[in-house]
């Protein structure tokens, strides 16, 4: 498992470092690509060459150190090899995770150079996953994700009563089908239980019902309050 990080402003990786007590540059999954190295980058980039980024399975970029054509560069490449990337920023506000065609998070730099990174790398080094929601969350990404995933139940379920009651909504709105609840594999286990197995015995277009969204609801609240 080995990760790249694409940084321009190499004081505040060592700001980070002192901060911390966590030595990036001594870290054995990361290469930083900084000084001379990020200039061969940056050249290869501009002609379309991510050779040099092919041994690590996790690109992890200054947003701000990179061109626009850079950027849909390195986006294109991680999109075609189904790799992680990261983009930190000062001037991002919040972190925004996508995990559609590829893994993309964007993400603040002071939230990117914390403990969460130290957490992120170790588990890439111990377990060889690239979870990015541990840049993201830290140790409550499990959390996030299933107050998320209740909230979405939540609202469907009053939609439903609304219906029950003969109260017009859109059925777009409804969950109809397991993919609709948009669950995401690294908690996916974790709802597995005698009431809710039934929901994920077939595919992610078996169909949900008002009772199983209850049971699956009932679970998530008991993870939620062991997690707290």
């Amino acid at each position: 498992m080995k990760i790249a990080i694409i940084e321009d402003r190499i004081g505040r990786l060592e700001q980070f470092t002192k901060s911390t007590n966590f030595d990036l540059k001594k870290s054995k999954p990361v290469s930083i690509i900084t000084g001379l190295e990020f200039d061969t980058l940056i050249n290869s980039l501009r002609s379309n060459d991510t050779s040099m980024l092919d041994p690590y399975e996790c690109i992890v970029s200054h947003r701000s150190a990179l061109s626009n054509e850079a950027r849909d560069i390195l986006k294109d490449y991680c999109r075609k090899n189904k790799k992680p990337l990261v983009f930190f920023s000062g001037g991002i506000t919040s972190s925004v995770l996508k995990d559609e065609e590829f893994p993309f998070l964007h993400i603040n730099s002071k939230e990117f150079y914390s403990e969460n990174l130290k957490l992120f790398i170790e588990v890439c080094e111990e377990h060889s996953i690239v979870n990015l929601l541990l840049l993201q969350f830290g140790k409550k990404w499990k959390l996030s994700l299933l107050l998320n995933l209740r909230n979405i139940i939540a609202v469907a379920m009053n939609k439903e009563i609304m219906k029950m009651n003969n109260i017009e909504i859109e059925d777009i709105e409804l969950i109809k089908r397991v993919r609709d609840l948009q669950i995401n594999s690294a908690i996916k286990a974790d709802l597995i239980h005698e009431k809710t197995k039934n929901i994920f015995s077939g595919d992610d277009y078996g169909s949900v019902s008002f009772e199983q969204l209850k049971s699956l609801k009932t679970i998530i609240d008991n993870l939620v309050s062991e997690l707290v």
